[in-house]
This record gives C-alpha cells, sequence and structure tokens, in this order.
C-alpha cells in the first residue's frame, strides 16, 4: 500500500506506540486543530457534513494553486479525540493531489492499530471522514475536466 508520505509517517508512528503514547499523541494532534479560516465561519452551508461520525463533523476543501487540495474542517472543542483523528487526516492529506487522496485505501490505518486506543465507533467516523475527504478530491477532479 502506497500511501502520501505524510500520512504514510504517521501510520508508521502510531504503529510503534505503545497504547498510552497513542492517546497522549491523538490529545496532541487535537491541541493542534487549526480554528477555521474566516470565510468559512458563516459558510457552514458549504461544507461537506460527515454523518458517519457521531460527533458533529463539517469539512471543506479548497484546490491550491498546484492542484493540491488544503482541507479545512470543523468539530467542537469538547470532542479531542475526534479532532486529534481529524488531524491526523488533514496533516497527511493537506496538499495532496485529488489524485493521491482517491488512491488512499479506506483501511489505510490499520496497522495503526488504533482500536488499541479508540472505539470502534471512532474508527468508523475516522473512515467515513477519508471517504468525505474523497468525495471533495473527485468532485474537485470532476470540475478539472
Amino acid at each position: 500500500m502506497k500511501l502520501p508520505p505524510k500520512l504514510q509517517e504517521i501510520v508508521d508512528d502510531f504503529a510503534a506506540m505503545t497504547r498510552e503514547e497513542k492517546l497522549e499523541t491523538l490529545i496532541a494532534y487535537a491541541e493542534t486543530f487549526p480554528p477555521l479560516p474566516e470565510h468559512l465561519k458563516d459558510a457552514r452551508s458549504k461544507m461537506e457534513p460527515v454523518p458517519e461520525c457521531m460527533t458533529l463533523v463539517f469539512l471543506f476543501g479548497e484546490r491550491q494553486p498546484d492542484g493540491g487540495i488544503l482541507f479545512h474542517m470543523d468539530i467542537p472543542p469538547q470532542s479531542p479525540t475526534v479532532r486529534g483523528l481529524a488531524t491526523i487526516l488533514a496533516n497527511g492529506l493537506n496538499g495532496c493531489q485529488p489524485e493521491e487522496i482517491l488512491s488512499v485505501p479506506a483501511d489505510f490505518f490499520l496497522p495503526m492499530n488504533l482500536h488499541e486506543a479508540v472505539s470502534q465507533q471512532r474508527l468508523n467516523g475516522f473512515a467515513g471522514v477519508l471517504m468525505h475527504m474523497k468525495n471533495v478530491a473527485r468532485k474537485m477532479l470532476e470540475q478539472k475536466l
């Protein structure tokens, strides 16, 4: 399985961690969760909802001048685990070309052994966020044609 380099690095890091380290790292990722840019703060209607998550998650992708995608997400601060998982995806996929995002397998995170640290419900939401990131990438590819 070939992943974008930044995402592969994150997968490798988590695969080598203990359960406690995974939890600490998820919280650290949550603490770096970026706020929405000003132009999206009142534009939730432009954002794609992720109903697979129990927590309210909305995402928006912006095409960069080089064709890569920059993802923005809106997740409540009282959901640090979800914010941490979303930050993993954003850090691993921001800047990638749509084709790279679409090539990420739905189960790319299995080697990370996240099931040691978070519930299956959270992992389903994590996979849902990836699926919606892929939807954004697919739409951008279609607009390019």
